[in-house]
């Protein structure tokens, strides 16, 4: 085994054990940020430094050093050079990455327009009042780095391979995530029997509702996180126990089930659908195909049983809501009972706000806005930024919840819009047919019922795992298809063309946006001014970070005094006049004064509507905001 077998087992027992990690080391830092960008870009940028070095010595054109530099041998021998792959513009997660850059792309058109168009830059812009474009960009940032750098990882993996097999790579991650599996058990024992506060920094709301996180983001990565990684484990279990049938691997299961059961009792109510529909399903397979040999039979007893499954939930429900515990358990059996029986009283699917209120209403509002923008969504993680509208009707969310999609196939529509979602659906199924990994999508379906699941890293990580190293063997007539060129190239140019198509048509409706001053002015009643900090209190000075700024020009006060304050002293800076079509209409430098300040005296040319000051470098400056009126619109005093 070469060198990279520690790395990967690090990597992965991390990605499920670190999400956290800056409130255990610094927990009174002002921002926290939960995610793994610095695990994932430290490894890939691992794997491509070794092949570049690897190169750069000349490991791939002469022979191993002498004997007497061992040293240099023993590394050569535990680093062997990549093997020689395909062009990576014909490789499937190359288009998954590319979606992802054009989904990205999307967002930040919807969120800043096409400024950068007429040179202004990427500029501080309101979205909504009181909620400015970079906090719309963020939202679909973290969605996008959780999923795109586990992606890029694997992928990185796989492309400097010293072989053909995946077997390898997926041994080892195995085992980390394994090693990681196992600790978040043990500390969620801890904090069941000992501490429920036990290394829960930072886990949101999770132990004030009763429910414990173990080292996962919160308790609601936690609540189909350990039911889908225990159910990957209890699958390759039992394939262990089939191929060897060694009694171990028996043991193995029990202990498995018994403990991720216990530990359940602290979990969200989805917990307990997720794990004990994948015991149900599980046993059901596991039986039939002991006793019954014909593939018809086969299929037709698990169909028949399988239809009774809803009677079987009904009858588990009725059972948790007599238990007398304030567990989480019990009350998800209290309020089935609540919905069954308005339910039948009412005919009405408003009955569903007795068993998840929350819920209930994200799926509303999400299937508003899905119903609104059938073909081309609103945006990636767009849902957070339409509970900020403060045009939208009052909502009964408790304590002003903003959340994503309840449901990871409500959230595609929401967001991607019926194109969308089968591009998506397009990439995912090209994965799983060349990978024949349907077995792991399946752990993956019942999870992506109650959430979205890939917004936390440690959740993305997993579902991106269980995408690109299946359970099953790999299908040889897949791969031999998969490669003629016919296919490749047809793949090619699907792949590339239809998002490039996405992003046009999406694109489409932000052109009329406006630009700079008049970014979403209908939107918000107001121009935009791009002051990166505005005044509060006694202040009396917006704040300005940047080298470039457009200013709409009031209609009164149009001539007199600019005065504004620099943090350097000796700025180049001019005022750019432009007319209402921004035609260049006048240049006026500002004149430096003592003590940082610069001033311009005069009056507007005539006909200008807009001006823009610009820097000769990045700088900040203090304008006043008595220059701006109520709607933004600048003027001289």
């Amino acid at each position: 085994m070469h060198s990279r077998k520690s790395g990967r087992i690090v990597t992965a027992a991390s990605a499920i054990l670190i999400s956290r990690l800056t409130w255990f080391v610094e927990p009174g830092l002002p921002f926290h940020l939960t995610d793994t960008v610095g695990l994932f870009l430290g490894s890939i940028l691992g794997i491509w430094f070794r092949e570049v070095l690897l190169v750069l010595s000349g490991r791939a054109e002469v022979a191993l050093p002498k004997q007497s530099d061992l040293l240099v041998t023993g590394w050569f021998l535990r680093n062997p050079l990549a093997l020689r792959q395909g062009s990576i513009f014909l490789q499937t997660p190359f288009y998954f990455l590319y979606w992802l850059a054009i989904l990205l792309l999307c967002s930040y058109f919807a969120g800043f327009g096409f400024s950068f168009l007429e040179g202004l830059g990427t500029l501080e812009f309101f979205y909504y009042p009181n909620f400015s474009s970079r906090e719309y960009l963020s939202f679909p940032v973290l969605i996008l780095t959780s999923v795109g750098f586990p992606l890029l990882y694997f992928f990185a993996e796989e492309r400097f391979s010293v072989n053909n097999s995946r077997d390898g790579i997926a041994k080892h991650l195995i085992f980390g995530i394994f090693i990681g599996f196992f600790i978040q058990l043990v500390v969620l024992s801890i904090q069941q029997i000992y501490s429920p506060g036990f290394l829960s920094q930072g886990s949101n709301f999770s132990i004030v509702a009763g429910r414990l996180p173990g080292l996962f983001v919160d308790s609601g990565s936690s609540s189909w996180l350990i039911p889908g990684i225990a159910s990957f484990f209890l699958v390759l279990s039992y394939q262990k126990y089939k191929l060897t049938k060694e009694n171990i691997w028996r043991l193995i299961i029990v202990i498995l089930i018994l403990t991720v059961s216990i530990l359940g009792i602290k979990q969200a109510k989805a917990f307990w659908v997720i794990w004990l529909g994948f015991l149900f399903i599980s046993f059901v397979f596991v039986i039939t195909s002991r006793y019954l040999h014909s593939k018809l039979s086969l299929w037709i007893t698990r169909v028949s049983i399988l239809c009774l499954l809803p009677l079987l939930t009904v009858a588990v429900l009725w059972g948790f809501s007599k238990l007398k515990s304030p567990e989480p358990i019990a009350s998800l059996g209290a309020r089935y009972m609540s919905f069954q029986s308005k339910f039948l009283k009412s005919k009405n699917l408003n009955a569903f706000y007795a068993l998840d209120e929350n819920r209930s209403e994200l799926y509303r509002i999400s299937w508003q806005g899905f119903q609104k923008k059938l073909w081309f969504g609103n945006g990636l993680a767009s849902l957070p930024v339409v509970l900020k509208d403060p045009k939208l009707p009052r909502t009964k969310l408790n304590g002003d919840l903003i959340d994503l999609p309840p449901n990871f196939f409500l959230a595609c529509l929401h967001d991607l819009g019926i194109f969308g979602t089968i591009i998506l659906l397009g990439f995912v199924g090209l994965f799983v047919w060349e990978r024949n990994n349907y077995l792991n999508m399946s752990l993956l379906f019942l999870p992506f019922l109650f959430g979205m699941q890939v917004q936390h890293c440690d959740g993305a990580f997993i579902a991106v795992f269980l995408l690109f190293y299946p359970l099953g063997s790999m299908a040889v007539a897949n791969q031999m298809k998969r490669n003629s060129n016919w296919f490749r190239y047809t793949v090619l140019i699907l792949c590339l063309g239809l998002p490039l198509h996405y992003l046009i048509f999406f694109s489409g409706d932000f052109v009329k946006s406006g630009i700079g001053a008049d970014f979403r002015k209908d939107e918000l009643g107001f121009y935009q001014t791009q002051a990166t900090k505005f005044a509060s209190g006694n202040e009396r000075e917006d704040e300005f970070h940047g080298k470039i700024w457009e200013w709409k020009l009031s209609k009164e006060r149009r001539s007199g005094v600019f005065l504004l304050r620099a943090k350097e002293e000796n700025l180049q800076m001019e005022m750019i006049w432009l007319n209402s079509e921004r035609r260049l209409l006048l240049k006026t430098l500002i004149s430096p004064q003592p003590n940082r300040s610069y001033v311009l005296r005069g009056s507007f040319p005539p006909g200008a509507e807009f001006v823009r000051l610009k820097s000769k470098r990045q700088t900040e400056l203090f304008i006043s905001k008595d220059y701006f009126d109520y709607k933004n619109q600048f003027g001289f005093l």
